[in-house]
């Protein structure tokens, strides 16, 4: 459970639309699809920007509080649930491309982008990104689950990733 003095300072990090200890919130992030027994939260929170994302993992980090990542909540495997609660950190208002480069077949993207919408952005320069795990999962849950399409896992599709601190 959060004491006042650490919700208070994550909402010192995040607008206060960005940020809910509501139960609907909690609850909805507690399971993914799969089988998998729910495991409620503390908080929900929706970065917009990558130094939100780092400020709330620095802080967590330094009060021993747990930390799960939520792309889609697509999942079959159980990888999205919050086992230890702490913050689920639902990447779904980080869901732009910043830059394609077609001559390379490169892509910078947000994790919270879900592919389908990718590739129709990728459509218009020729291009498409081939795992596709049947869901519209987003790119971010894709390569945390490892996804594999056709026995080749999504970190292969991927030539570098950010590094938050």
């Amino acid at each position: 459970m959060l004491t006042d003095a650490q919700f208070q300072f994550l909402k010192s990090i995040m607008g206060d639309d960005q940020i809910s200890t509501g139960e609907s919130a909690r609850s909805l992030h507690s399971r993914d699809q799969s089988s998998h027994t729910a495991h409620m939260p503390d908080m929900v929170v929706w970065p917009d920007t990558t130094e939100q994302v780092s400020r709330i993992v620095a802080f967590a980090n330094r009060e021993r509080i747990a930390v799960t990542g939520w792309g889609a909540g697509s999942s079959l495997e159980g990888n999205s649930i919050p086992l230890r609660g702490g913050i689920v950190m639902d990447f779904a208002r980080m869901n732009h491309i910043l830059k394609v480069y077609p001559e390379d077949f490169q892509i910078v993207v947000q994790p919270g982008i879900f592919y389908k919408d990718m590739n129709k952005s990728l459509a218009q320069h020729g291009l498409f990104f081939a795992p596709d795990p049947g869901a519209n999962a987003s790119i971010g849950g894709m390569i945390a689950n490892n996804a594999r399409i056709n026995a080749a896992p999504a970190r292969d599709s991927r030539s570098s990733a950010r590094r938050v601190r």
